[in-house]
């Protein structure tokens, strides 16, 4: 998506008011940040109380905040940068080309180095080019929590920080073919891009605001992350079946499972937040699925009732070191401390819920996540007191290729995702 400042000149009082409101927000969020609050649900809030405020002005307060945590541990923890010139080389880090907000920027504040956009530059290239700027010693792990080396694969780690540093697409699922879906989207002006992986998984560019742009079709797709919409399709549910999402929050799988059952047979969707389940079912009337019923429960402790089920996901709460690109600042308020709290969590999860699983029956193992306690560590604990459970062949998603342990998904344009599917014995 083109920046707003690239799309028709704006006058220099209303880059002057924004700069006021953003370096106004930014002190505010760190501190937030540092207190262990989410950026985006302080900036929803305060956004709410400013009616007055337009969706130009918005876009850019959020994509102007974002960028900022995405490259703080650079400008503002390492370089010791102050929030203007910070805001400028996150800028200029990001940026295709010069655009009028750092042009703007950049006659006001003096950086080490000439003032270039660096958005077509690898993040290797990035971090040699500022470590010469700045005569620093800059590392690419820098840009994250020192924690994630503690409790993630250092392959796995290096290969998914240039992912950290990018601003994925919003992915929708298309519920009918997906090139009639294109085409209503192309007509509506959005650029649309499909994936060569998963056909109804569609991307467009991050920030559009979909109910205001596109009154058309809105009941044939599902917001839904790619890395999500591969756990639908692990899971692969068949009609007539009857499924438990016991984690199920807001219920993008609960959707998602729906449709690949046709809407025939029994799926129960549970959380222990009554406000997501009532959320889910505001989604399910706009899908017009009608199958999915829903209950209060807390899933480490509770299970409905005697009945047990052809399929249960468990698409667990968890750290969330997986999503990264989509919430920069959780690299800044989150510590391995909450992912041993969050694995402990699973752990009674998983060998609550497993109960419910009839023989024959399948459980499926989620999180958006790379770290070990949360993953590898915890089917292993899981497979050596289930032993009643075996893992199961299925095909990755991605490649294609029937894979027999569970997997890994790589943040890319997406977010990270683990993905272990299990088998009852007879």
């Amino acid at each position: 998506m083109k920046n707003i400042f690239n799309q028709k000149p704006l006058p220099e009082k209303v880059i002057v008011r924004l700069e006021e409101i953003l370096f106004q927000l930014l002190p505010v969020l760190e501190d937030s940040v540092a207190d262990g609050r989410a950026v985006d649900a302080e900036l929803s809030t305060w956004l709410r109380a400013r009616r007055e405020l337009g969706s130009r002005d918005r876009r850019f307060l959020s994509e102007s905040i974002f960028r900022h945590f995405r490259w703080m541990g650079w400008t503002r923890v390492n370089l010791k940068l102050n929030l203007p010139e910070a805001t400028l080389l996150s800028a200029l880090l990001e940026q295709e080309a010069p655009t009028q907000w750092s042009e703007y920027l950049s006659k006001k504040i003096k950086l080490k180095m000439n003032l270039e956009s660096l958005g077509p530059l690898s993040l290797a290239e990035k971090t040699v080019h500022l470590n010469k700027a700045f005569d620093s010693k800059l590392t690419e792990m820098q840009l994250i929590t020192a924690d994630a080396e503690l409790v993630i694969e250092p392959n796995v780690l290096s290969d998914s920080l240039p992912a950290f540093q990018l601003r994925p697409p919003t992915w929708i699922r298309s519920r009918i073919e997906s090139e009639e879906l294109i085409s209503i989207f192309k007509d509506e002006d959005i650029p649309i891009q499909q994936s060569s992986q998963q056909p109804f998984a569609l991307a467009i560019p991050g920030g559009i605001n979909l109910q205001q742009r596109l009154e058309k079709g809105s009941g044939q797709f599902i917001i839904q992350d790619f890395a999500s919409q591969c756990v639908g399709h692990i899971c692969a549910p068949l009609a007539g079946q009857i499924w438990w999402d016991c984690c199920a929050g807001a219920g993008g799988k609960s959707l998602h499972l729906a449709d690949l059952m046709k809407q025939q047979g029994g799926l129960l969707a549970s959380d222990i937040r009554d406000n997501t389940l009532i959320e889910l079912k505001k989604r399910s009337r706009q899908a017009g699925i009608r199958m999915i019923q829903s209950q209060v429960l807390d899933a480490s402790k509770e299970t409905p009732g005697m009945h047990l089920y052809d399929g249960v996901l468990v698409d667990a709460p968890c750290s969330g070191w997986g999503t990264w690109s989509r919430n920069p600042d959780a690299r800044w308020r989150t510590s391995v401390k909450d992912v041993r709290q969050s694995a402990r969590k699973q752990k009674a999860i998983l060998q609550n819920v497993a109960k419910a699983v009839k023989p024959g029956g399948c459980l499926i193992y989620a999180v958006c996540t790379l770290t070990k306690p949360e993953t590898t560590e915890q089917v292993e604990a899981f497979l050596q007191t289930n032993p009643i459970f075996e893992l199961e062949t299925f095909r990755h998603p991605i490649t294609g290729e029937q894979v027999s342990e569970p997997i890994q998904i790589i943040p890319n344009n997406y977010n990270a995702m683990f993905i272990a599917r299990f088998r009852r014995k007879n």
